[in-house]
Order: structure tokens, then sequence, then C-alpha cells
């Protein structure tokens, strides 16, 4: 495996590797409005359901003594079943993306198998056996999905897979990522795959086309997964900041960066750029006054109460329900947050980018906030023991 990816160094990159690129904390806060890590993480699963097709039928690819020459049986992706990850959180728990079923020494074993792209965020409580055996236990539609087991069955640890790249050997090694790896080895099978496999059929490959061109670095970006990532982060982030200018600056409206919009805005600025990332900078800061023009809004509309005033109304309508009936005082305090804006919003009108008069607009804006608190105000133990009926309505 060539590591000159991960020995590259370059000025046009943040932090002058790609290692370090893909762990800047305001290119993954950028990329991750446009939505690179669910789009990763999705990309991932799908590789990983691809391999795991291959293990059915055969001997498990691992050397633990539990699970040492067991036959997988079958296996089932939990990811892509509609409800699974919330009943799995009402349990405390996170499920794992597929359940195997391995038979070892004649007896039916259970394991949860989770597909980590990053391996250093896997958590060794996510695939115990307790764990996968409390979510089973606790959820029909699961247990069904393993009928060829007889009797009862029993519950290993399970496993992580992880892409068989330089950068997760170098966090195996505990010398790159955010945090420390806290799973053992053993736990966790590499699988091959290249960047182009991983990033080229997520959204349009012509943005990361271009930043690639826009760098000229002497490395294959389609055949690395490390410089693949961190351009596919990189034309993402492109998307988030298009959401930036285009999302309304009060109120909800639905808005999709378009593939043909985010191009042109890259190309209009590719040319005062020495480098993708300060492609992305220029851009971040051209965005800049539309975000300081949203928060200046949102802030305005405020809340009818204050906090203290909020938390001593809440309490005298909780302090007469049960323990376990209770909602908690930031509940309420969402709750009635996002029902006056939503008041204020109703009179003001969803409010889009740009406007040619901010000051008045702002203005406006905090004329009605002000007239809604009022009223809201004139009724407030109503109106907040109302929250409380309906959060508690909702548990």
């Amino acid at each position: 495996m060539s590591d000159n990816d991960l020995r590259l160094r370059s000025e046009r990159l943040p932090g002058g590797t790609f290692a370090r690129a893909v762990f800047d904390s305001q290119l993954m806060q950028l990329s991750d409005k446009g939505g690179a890590s669910h789009l990763i993480g999705e990309s991932w699963s799908d590789v990983v359901a691809g391999e795991l097709d291959t293990w059915t039928g055969n001997v498990i690819p691992v050397t633990r003594s539990d699970l040492r020459d067991g036959i997988v049986i079958d296996i089932h992706r939990l990811d892509t079943i509609p409800g699974v990850a919330a009943r799995a959180s009402k349990l405390g728990l996170k499920n794992p993306d597929f359940l195997a079923h391995v038979e070892c020494n004649g007896r039916g074993t259970v394991i949860g198998v989770d597909a980590k792209f990053s391996i250093e965020t896997a958590r060794e409580e996510q695939v115990s056996s307790e764990a996968t055996s409390r979510l089973l236990e606790k959820d029909e539609l699961l247990t069904a999905l393993l009928p060829s087991m007889h009797g009862t069955p029993t519950y290993a640890s399970g496993l992580f897979v992880s892409p068989d790249y330089n950068l997760t050997r170098a966090m195996f090694r505990q010398r790159m990522g955010h945090r420390r790896m806290t799973v053992p080895r053993h736990d966790v099978v590499l699988v091959d795959v290249l960047g182009a496999d991983m990033f080229s059929r997520l959204g349009e490959p012509q943005i990361m086309h271009r930043l690639i061109a826009l760098d000229s670095l002497p490395i294959d970006a389609w055949s690395s997964l490390l410089a693949g990532q961190y351009y596919f982060r990189l034309s993402r982030a492109m998307y988030g900041l298009a959401l930036d200018e285009q999302l309304p600056l009060l109120g909800h409206n639905e808005v999709r960066a378009d593939d043909s919009h985010v191009l042109k805005q890259v190309e209009r600025r590719a040319s005062r750029a020495d480098s993708a990332w300060e492609l992305a900078l220029l851009w971040d800061r051209d965005a800049e006054h539309i975000r300081c023009q949203r928060l200046a809004l949102h802030q305005v509309v405020g809340s009818p109460v204050s906090g203290a005033e909020l938390r001593d109304l809440a309490d005298k309508t909780l302090v007469d329900l049960a323990p376990e009936a209770r909602p908690s005082r930031n509940q309420v305090r969402k709750r009635l947050g996002k029902m006056f804006t939503d008041d204020v919003i109703g009179r003001t009108g969803v409010i889009m980018p740009p406007l040619a008069d901010f000051p008045t607009e702002l203005e406006r804006v905090a004329a009605v906030s002000r007239d809604v608190a009022e009223r809201y105000r004139s009724d407030i133990d109503a109106i907040v023991r109302g929250v409380v009926e309906s959060l508690v309505a909702d548990l």
C-alpha cells in the first residue's frame, strides 16, 4: 500500500498534508453543512453491505477465539429499516448497521456489525453482546429477521468494518484523529476500496474534478481514499456555502443547492484562488454577511419571557406531574421558543436573502416580535401550561 498521499506536503492543503486536511475543523464544519459526513457514512454502509454479502456461507474473516471458524448463515442490514434507530434510542442504545447470524460449533450466535469509515469514532458498547441482546429482545421485528436460528441464540461482541488505507492504520497507531481509538484491533475488519468507488457516485463529480484540477497536486485523487475524501469534503463545503447564501434568513423554506449553481460559483472564484482551499475560504468570507443577517434576525425575535421567569413558570406546572411523565425544563423552553418564533414568522412571512434594506427589515421584525411577546405575556401561565401538556402527550 503506497503512503504517497500520506507523505505528500503542500501549502495548498489546510495543515499542509491530506491527513491534517481531512481533520481540519473549519473544513469539517463547512462540509457538514453540505451533508458530507452523512453522505460518507451512507456510501461506506453501501460498500460494507457489498462486502458482507460475500461473507454469507463462508467462514467469518476474524481470528477471535469466540468466532474462529464460524460460518456466516445470514446478514441483515438495519440502517435501512425504518424505526430501528428510534426504537434503539428509546432503550438508550445506538443500533449497529448490520446483524449477523454465525454458526459457531453448532450453535447460533448473533453479533452486531457496524460500518465505520473513521475507526476512531467506533465505540465498543455499540456492538457489545449486551446491547445486541437488548436490541433484539425488545424488538419483535428484529427478532423475526433471524428465522433460521434454532433455540435460544447466544450473543457475542460484534465487529466494525473500516476501509483498509493508510489513515485507518495511522489511527491504529494513535497517530491521527480527533480522539483516541478505543476498540481493539481484532474487532476491526478492513476492506479495500478506491476513492472513486466511494466518492464518484455521491453528488456531482464535476465539482470534485474542478477542485482537484485547481490544486494540480501529484496524486491520483480518484485512486487515493485519503485524497478523495479531502476533495469530496471540499466539494460538499461548496454546497454548504451555497445553502448559507440561499436559505431563509428567517423562517422555513425548502432550498436545494443546485449543482449548476454551485459549479458556476466555483468557476467564478477559481481565478482569484491559488488553491481549492483558498477558494472555499473566499466563498466563506462572501457568505459571512448573510450568516450575520440571519443571526441578527433570530436574535431580535428572541423569547417572550426571560430564562429565569420561564423556569419558574415551568416548575409551577411540572411539580404536579409524576417524575416519569415530566418533560424537562429544556424541552419546555424549546417548545415555547418554537411556538413563539412560528407566531412571529406568521406575521412577518418567510424572509429570504438578499435584502436591499436590512436595517429596515430588522426593525420590522423586532416590532412584530415585541407585539407578539406582549400578547404571550398577557396569558403566559396558560400558554406554558399548554406547552407542558403538549409535551406530556408526546411522551
